[in-house]
């Protein structure tokens, strides 16, 4: 691998609203040529796939819920033709290391390393991922807050997905279906509302004093510098979170509690989005 072993800087962790970004290659190789555990993270990869590594990216690796971004990342040569990746996944590898899957169009010229190159996203997909990262855990509030009020529901989040069609929030402990109508109250009303959505960073040591939610089940990773992401939906609740996330509430649109199932214990809400904001 035509590589420079470093971590990729995860620039969509702090900025969110970017969607084209300059950087460099630090990373170029055929798919069939890395390690069989990373060969594993794409397993539509093909003969025709490659890996490009970047110093920084703004294209989310899939984890925590959230799908990958898609999109391409283009640079131009010598002679001014046009260099372009089409990017398919995108995934951690060891090291801090994200690596970008994909192809080069045919009789693309392929990029090199040290290439400067600038990184484009899908706005459509992304824009949706995030509307429903954040809804989730609009719910994952909602259902905190029912719960407050509701002595006999003794419940704590476990894990969540947030893919379309496939969105919900796993609860250990049960959530009779009479409590659907007051959680779709409560969640359209925290999507009325237009709540702000803010990033913060803390030590681990610094979560429960500024009321950042640990759930049961919740992982928390801690970035090089020893701090964890946090998402906060002003006035509503603050956790543990690597994903992209939308302004405020109100860019959700329209929501829908879709069930309420339970078995062995655990309780999974299912919800939904509107295709498009508003």
């Amino acid at each position: 691998m035509e590589s420079v072993t470093a971590p990729t800087k995860p620039v969509y962790q702090y900025d969110e609203t970017l969607r084209e970004h300059l950087t460099r290659v630090t990373g170029i190789c055929r798919f069939a040529d890395i390690p069989p555990e990373e060969q594993a993270l794409f397993k539509a990869g093909s003969e025709h796939t490659y890996v490009v590594e970047t110093a920084e990216t703004i294209f989310y690796a899939q984890g925590g819920g959230q799908p990958f971004d898609t999109g391409y990342i283009s640079a131009k040569d010598m002679g001014g033709k046009d260099k372009t990746f089409k990017v398919e996944a995108v995934r951690n590898g060891k090291e801090g290391r994200v690596l970008h899957f994909g192809h080069f169009p045919d009789n693309g010229a392929p990029l090199e390393l040290g290439d400067m190159v600038e990184q484009h996203i899908d706005d459509a997909r992304r824009d949706l991922n995030s509307r429903i990262h954040t809804a989730g855990h609009v719910l994952g509030l909602a259902v905190r807050r029912l719960a407050e009020k509701t002595p006999e529901l003794d419940i704590s989040e476990l894990k969540a997905s947030h893919y379309p069609d496939a969105a919900f929030v796993e609860f250990k402990g049960i959530i009779d279906g009479q409590y659907k109508d007051a959680i779709q109250s409560a969640c359209s009303q925290s999507v009325a509302d237009a709540l702000p959505v803010k990033l913060y960073w803390y030590k681990p040591e610094e979560l429960n004093e500024n009321d950042v939610i640990t759930a049961e089940g919740m992982s928390i990773v801690a970035g090089a510098d020893g701090k964890v992401r946090v998402v906060d939906i002003v006035g509503a609740g603050a956790y543990p979170c690597g994903g992209t996330h939308v302004p405020d509430t109100g860019f959700v649109g329209s929501m829908t509690v879709k069930s309420i199932k339970r078995q062995k214990g655990i309780s999974k809400i299912s919800y939904s989005i509107s295709e498009k904001q508003g």
